[in-house]
């Protein structure tokens, strides 16, 4: 296995980048540098992939895969605390406000608080026919993601508001008991209320999340176990005890 990062002028394209290139290169696997389709068009199958969306998307799209989206897996329908629907964009404005929406498609737009219409200005461009996840508004004061590799918590990182205030641990390892349906690896994002609850917000994929400061080893043994179960080939990285 080599893993291809994305990159920019010879360096790893960002943060993410850098970390998992300085994660393999500690594990002495060989780190490649791409700019180009062409150059990572040159990878096998069993070389890791390492990129934002759009060139994980690429990747991927080249073996025929689409992965699933996430968001609030059904095991989880307990640790949302609110009640989560989708509807379509054209179907959007006869829901009742106020409502946190946010689309089902990656990167499409941010999610908001709608309290009137005139806050989803920045919507305009997405079409009638895609779909938004509609949920409950909440009051998150604090949001922490939850790194999971083959059911075990590799670590915890704060990323938005007070740092100070923790999630309940408990919580977050009952989900990762519950989700039995779960991807090989995988991020659970989870908040603090300011009633004192854990929820969780979301759940993103293994294959693109951004590390957070998670150790560079296991960030890259994070991405790899993910690739791997996407790919269909044995993760080499896979230290379990069998």
């Amino acid at each position: 296995m080599r893993a291809f990062i994305h990159a920019f002028q010879g360096r790893p394209w960002n943060e993410e980048c850098k970390a998992a290139c300085d994660g393999f290169a500690e594990l002495g696997i060989e780190t490649i540098l791409f700019t180009t389709n062409e150059e990572l068009d040159r990878r096998h199958r069993d070389d890791v992939v390492v990129g934002g969306m759009l060139i994980m998307e690429h990747a991927l799209r080249q073996y025929g895969i689409t992965p699933p989206i996430y968001d609030h897996p059904d095991e989880l329908t307990e640790m949302t605390g609110r009640r989560i629907w989708k509807v379509k964009m054209g179907d959007l404005t006869k829901e009742t406000l106020q409502i946190f929406i946010k689309p089902v498609r990656e990167k499409a737009a941010q999610g908001i608080v709608v309290r009137t219409w005139d806050d989803i200005k920045g919507y305009k461009g997405i079409e009638p026919d895609e779909w938004i996840c509609c949920s409950e508004p909440v009051s998150f004061i604090s949001e922490w993601r939850c790194f999971v590799r083959y059911g075990d918590i590799l670590g915890i990182r704060h990323y938005n508001g007070d740092p100070k205030v923790y999630c309940d641990m408990s919580i977050i390892e009952r989900a990762t008991e519950l989700y039995t349906s779960a991807p090989a690896a995988y991020a659970l994002d989870v908040g603090m209320t300011d009633d004192g609850r854990t929820l969780l917000v979301e759940v993103n994929d293994g294959y693109a999340v951004g590390c957070y400061g998670l150790p560079n080893v296991l960030y890259a043994k994070f991405l790899t176990a993910r690739w791997a179960e996407l790919v269909g080939i044995v993760d080499p990285l896979d230290d379990r005890k069998l």
